[in-house]
């Protein structure tokens, strides 16, 4: 019979969800202040947890999973973050540690991971083509923001390794993968670097929010009654490409529609986006134009490398073979995209 009062040596976590009595109890002893309710949001590539404090107001603390692309780059999304606030952007700007620190470590199970906190981004996710265009016009406020940041720097640039290369790694670990398919994606891989190395002394290059697919902003209404939106989840961000940045909203409408050309819903949203970006001040060359069904495919390899590599948290359900073999129909597809609005 096993004793339950022994650790079994066999037992090895890859990943712990944290009880929300946990998180509530270190942002009040890092953070200073009493914690009144806390309660998970939702459990993906990190674990975030809604936060009110006793005077009412709200927050969210990000605690960062372990992820196979490397350390954490916390550092450089506070830092951009407070940047961009600093400047007046419409971001959920980040809450230091009572002793300035940017983050906390904590040690679990699995290893270190970080803890940071951020004040919560009142609304709701954009709907009409009015918040569609609100959207992309602070999207170029980012953009232009960002120029002069010059605090610590990124930890990856999203450029074509990260985007794809990583993910042949990934696919390469996956237990029921066969030697034909991963043979066609490294094709594919290679093929898409390829283009994209030949096309990138072209495009505009940012500082890249990294997830922009419409649910990481919400729009609101100001003090002053003004609408605006505001962006938050940067855990993702880093020097790139323009043409990403913009893919990434067509994208996750495709992509969560299971669409191999845009539909007149989206055509519309992405025309007020784009709308908004250059209202706000964004230029979109006719090259970025061009290679936004590049970076199409780029962000599909890397959301789909991002699911293979979690492989130990998620499992093979994430990314199943059948599934992955459709989506090669769906990379020929989007190859013959036309988003130039």
């Amino acid at each position: 019979m096993t004793d339950s009062k022994k650790n079994d040596p066999d037992l090895v976590s890859t990943h712990t969800t944290a009880a929300t009595h946990s998180v509530a109890r270190w942002v009040a002893r890092h953070h200073g202040f009493e914690v009144q309710q806390c309660h998970l949001i939702r459990r993906g590539l990190n674990d975030n947890y809604a936060l009110r404090s006793a005077d009412g107001t709200r927050y969210v603390a990000r605690l960062y999973s372990i992820r196979p692309r490397g350390g954490f780059n916390v550092d450089f999304e506070v830092a951009l973050l407070a940047h961009l606030a600093a400047k007046g952007v419409a971001v959920a700007a980040p809450v230091v540690a009572a002793d300035g620190r940017a983050h906390i470590q904590l040690q679990f199970p699995e290893g270190l991971r970080a803890l940071a906190l951020f004040h919560h981004a009142e609304g709701t996710t954009p709907d009409t083509l009015d918040e569609y265009e609100l959207t992309g016009r602070t999207l170029a406020n980012i953009h232009e923001a960002a120029r002069d940041y010059a605090g610590p720097p990124s930890r990856y640039t999203l450029d074509g390794h990260h985007l794809a290369g990583r993910t042949l790694g990934y696919l390469e670990s996956h237990p029921e993968m066969d030697a034909a398919l991963f043979d066609t994606y490294r094709r594919l891989v290679h093929e898409l670097v390829d283009e994209l190395a030949a096309a990138e002394q072209g495009l505009t290059r940012v500082v890249c929010h990294g997830d922009t697919h419409g649910f990481n902003n919400h729009v609101n209404t100001d003090e002053s009654g003004a609408r605006r939106a505001v962006f938050f989840d940067f855990d993702d961000a880093g020097p790139g490409f323009l043409a990403y940045d913009l893919s990434v909203l067509p994208w996750s409408y495709m992509f969560r529609k299971n669409l191999k050309e845009p539909d007149d819903a989206l055509r519309e949203r992405w025309m007020h986006y784009l709308r908004g970006y250059r209202a706000g001040g964004g230029e979109v060359s006719e090259r970025d134009a061009a290679a936004l069904p590049l970076f199409v495919q780029l962000r599909h390899l890397w959301n789909l490398g991002e699911a293979a590599g979690r492989l130990h948290h998620w499992g093979t359900n994430s990314v199943p073979l059948d599934w992955l073999r459709k989506q090669l129909e769906v990379f020929e597809a989007w190859k013959r995209l036309d988003l130039r609005a």
